[in-house]
């Protein structure tokens, strides 16, 4: 779940919701507000009334009846995911792919089959089609993965060789202590980085983040301190032009003390007078920290 909301984020998607703050719903909301994306919550008055809200979203629509609350959910997204839930989810879910199985809608449906929830799911649609009921070509409309890349690919917001586009995503880790920044120069390198790396496949970025930093900065990170910090972008060292890193930073506490692992020559601690010594996107990261009174 983390990992799906993650790519979408880095996609530009924001979030249209069923406005609760329980369970998979809550958790999804708070993934996406934690990363900045917009967040609007759509839900019945009586649900409102019976069951939390939640309230930090940037908007709570309130509706009638759970028709109403579908017809809105349509209007305001531009694609339709269903993670594993109850039958409202399903009822949601098979709505919006008839929707767009009779030409009524191009916005597409997709379902994250995770641990083979939705397995009996796949089951019911080839029994449909093997009946007559459901068209080959059809039955393909709904889009249905076991895990959040592929699901995305199916859904053309990935490409299948997802690594060839001209973006290069990075975890960043920002640690400030006494006005100066935690920087890292590589072996061979000539810029110092803010510590941090690419994520491996199907991690999130928590998972990354404590990854990374245990291997760079031989500490570890307690995931419960883990908060968002910001996203940059800029062109890429030492490549080709027009490839940009996608820089998302995080602050977070952790045990251990600060040292340098094996693949890192050296750790240092920046102020913004040395800018010129670090990369083009960790210098956009520097000019947001003098401006907030982060750095000297």
């Amino acid at each position: 779940t983390k990992l799906l909301c993650d790519l979408l984020i880095r996609e530009g998607f924001n979030l249209v919701y069923g406005g609760g703050n329980k369970g998979l719903m809550g958790i999804i909301a708070d993934r996406f507000l934690l990363a900045g994306s917009r967040v609007i919550g759509v839900r019945p008055k009586m649900l409102i009334e019976n069951e939390e809200a939640h309230t930090n979203i940037n908007q709570l629509i309130e509706v009638d009846t759970m028709q109403e609350r579908k017809l809105k959910l349509f209007e305001l997204s531009d694609l339709f995911i269903a993670l594993p839930g109850g039958i409202g989810t399903l009822d949601e879910i098979i709505e919006m792919f008839t929707l767009y199985k009779i030409g009524f809608t191009k916005k597409k449906s997709g379902v994250l089959n995770t641990d083979g929830f939705y397995s009996n799911l796949i089951g019911q649609l080839e029994k449909m089609t093997s009946f007559g009921f459901l068209k080959k070509s059809e039955k393909e409309g709904l889009r249905i993965a076991d895990n959040p890349r592929e699901l995305l690919k199916l859904l053309n917001l990935l490409d299948n060789n997802d690594d060839s586009k001209s973006e290069i995503d990075k975890i960043a880790f920002i640690e400030i202590q006494n006005g100066k920044i935690l920087v890292s120069k590589s072996f061979g390198k000539t810029k110092y980085y803010i510590p941090g790396g690419k994520r491996e496949e199907n991690e999130t970025d928590e998972d990354a983040l404590v990854r990374e930093v245990q291997e760079e900065l031989s500490v570890n990170i307690k995931p419960n301190t883990i908060n968002y910090f910001g996203t940059f972008i800029a062109q890429a060292d030492g490549k080709k032009p027009g490839l940009d890193v996608r820089m998302t930073c995080y602050e977070a506490k952790y045990s251990n003390e600060l040292k340098a692992s094996n693949e890192i020559e050296k750790l240092d601690w920046f102020d913004y007078s040395q800018i010129d010594l670090v990369a083009e996107v960790d210098k956009k990261i520097f000019k947001f920290l003098k401006l907030n009174k982060r750095i000297n």
